[in-house]
C-alpha cells in the first residue's frame, strides 16, 4: 500500500508540474499583443502553423476541463441562487452567463492574438440593443 501511495504522489506532482507549465504557456501566448501584417505573413509557414495547431490542442487539453468544471459549478450555483431567491431569474443568470458562455477550445487564432480567450463569458445578447414594446 505504501508503494501505491508513493506512486500516486509522484504522479500527482508530475501532473501538477505539467499543468503549471501549460497554463504558463497559455498566459504567455494569449498575453502577446497582435502581430503586424508583415510579421504575421512571416509566421505563416507550414511548420509554424503546425506548431500553433499542436500548441492549441495541448492547451485545450488543460483549458477545456477547467472551463467545463467552471461551467458545471456555475450551473449548480446558479440553480441554488434561483431557488434561494424565490425564482429570481436575473440572479441566476448573473451566475450562469459568465460560467456558460466563453471560450471552450483554444484555437491558433487565440494564440496569434486575433481572438480573445474569454474564460468568463459574455452573453451574445448583451451587444444587441434592447427592444422596448410599444
Amino acid at each position: 500500500m505504501n508503494q501505491l501511495e508513493n506512486f500516486s504522489r509522484r504522479l500527482f506532482k508530475k501532473g501538477t508540474g505539467i499543468f503549471v507549465l501549460l497554463t504558463f504557456s497559455l498566459v504567455v501566448g494569449v498575453g502577446t499583443p497582435g502581430l503586424s501584417l508583415a510579421a504575421e505573413q512571416e509566421l505563416s509557414s507550414p511548420s509554424n502553423e503546425a506548431a500553433l495547431g499542436i500548441g492549441s490542442a495541448l492547451l485545450t487539453l488543460v483549458y477545456f476541463p477547467c472551463k467545463l468544471a467552471y461551467a458545471i459549478l456555475g450551473g449548480v450555483v446558479g440553480g441554488f441562487a434561483y431557488g434561494l431567491t424565490g425564482g429570481d431569474l436575473e440572479a441566476a443568470q448573473g451566475i450562469w452567463t459568465p460560467s456558460f458562455y466563453g471560450t471552450y477550445v483554444i484555437t491558433p487564432d487565440h494564440l496569434k492574438g486575433n481572438e480573445p480567450v474569454r474564460f468568463f463569458g459574455v452573453s451574445a445578447y448583451e451587444d444587441e440593443p434592447l427592444v422596448t414594446g410599444k
